[in-house]
């Protein structure tokens, strides 16, 4: 069960299923993901795991931040 965002351990292991739903995409994403060097996986007996910071900073590193202009 994953905890909520604010009492989060950045070092907690995540399966790819639980690193997806914090994407929102699939499990096999996340490892298709990992394999194109999007972040960092590890190979645990035959499951892959991923380290909660690295998926949250990679999910924060493409919140969208609209570009205000200024006026004149």
């Amino acid at each position: 069960m994953l905890m909520t965002e604010e009492r989060a351990n950045p070092d907690q292991m995540l399966s790819a299923n639980e690193a997806g739903k914090l994407l929102g995409v699939s499990g096999k994403t996340v490892i298709r993901m990992m394999e194109d060097g999007e972040f960092p996986g590890y190979r645990i007996g035959i499951a892959w795991k991923f380290r909660r910071g690295d998926i949250e900073a990679y999910r924060d590193s493409r919140r969208y931040r609209p570009k205000y202009e200024e006026e004149d």
